[in-house]
């Protein structure tokens, strides 16, 4: 079965309303080839297939699974890990020796960023309790198994981290993390345009000292990358607390989008947001 133009610009804003998502026009005709396969495979019509979407959640998520897009690798933007090894753990090592930190990847695709944050702080013998997050099950399965493809080590960028993993390589190329390093990540499925509705305050990540959220606003409309920020800011974030962004998407943050209590500051090339102090 073949949609028609109308009919996919509906189930775009289907996906847009209730994910935040705005899928981007390079990853649109794999959505539509999905649906159409499925309308093919149930034999059912387009009406009775978006009812569908809108009656059965696993439905919903199976259409959610295949409208993200979920490549990354480890140790992305390497500038931003070298600014946390360097500066934040020293400074949490000061103030807090041996309590363990608490760092949120908030949309973790299959994992290599929460993984990245845990070896990290192994390497620097400090204890870490990271939550690993995504809108995605899919991913967030493979990112509670640990195992990833030789594809997520890049040779362009996060090099001077790859001989951390190097330990974890086995005989046939893939990367296993042993108990120890999975014991530190906790993967917990959240939708990131849900983060301010009521339903969610039970499940939100909570005193976060460090939180990575890249390479997702991309994906949403200023207003939701206001609500998110401000949500983040007040609720999950500690006093003092840090959030990354991609770099490319730093430019996209202005003050129009800034929530009261978090401010924009640079160090070197790294920028970064930083939640003040209550006085």
């Amino acid at each position: 079965m073949t949609l028609s133009q109308a009919e996919f610009n509906e189930l775009l804003e289907i996906i847009t309303s209730r994910t935040g998502i705005i899928p981007r026009a390079s990853h649109r005709d794999g959505i539509k080839l999905y649906v159409e396969k499925q309308l093919t495979a149930l034999d059912i019509s387009y009406k009775k297939y978006v009812a569908r979407l809108l009656t059965e959640s696993d439905a919903f998520m199976e259409l959610v699974n295949e409208s993200t897009v979920n490549e990354t690798y480890f140790f992305r933007e390497a500038r931003q890990f070298e600014f946390v090894k360097n500066k934040l753990f020293p400074l949490w090592q000061a103030s807090f020796g041996a309590k363990p930190i608490k760092m949120w990847s908030a949309a973790c695709s299959y994992g290599e960023e929460a993984y990245s944050l845990a070896i990290l702080a192994r390497s620097c013998f400090m204890k870490a309790e990271i939550t690993a997050s995504d809108i995605n099950t899919n991913v967030l399965a493979h990112c509670q198994r640990g195992r990833f493809r030789s594809a997520s080590l890049r040779h362009t960028d996060g090099v001077s981290f790859q001989h951390l993993i190097t330990p974890f390589i086995q005989n046939d190329g893939y990367i296993l993390f042993d108990e120890q390093t999975r014991a530190m990540i906790s993967t917990r499925c959240l939708n990131l345009a849900e983060l301010d509705s009521p339903l969610m305050e039970a499940r939100l990540p909570r005193g976060q000292n460090i939180v990575f959220l890249r390479n997702v606003f991309i994906y949403f409309a200023p207003e939701l990358r206001a609500r998110i920020l401000r949500t983040i800011t007040e609720k999950c974030l500690m006093d003092g607390g840090y959030l990354f962004v991609s770099m490319s998407e730093i430019a996209q943050i202005d003050n129009s989008l800034m929530p009261n209590g978090l401010e924009k500051l640079v160090d070197g090339n790294v920028f970064y947001f930083h939640k003040k102090m209550e006085k």
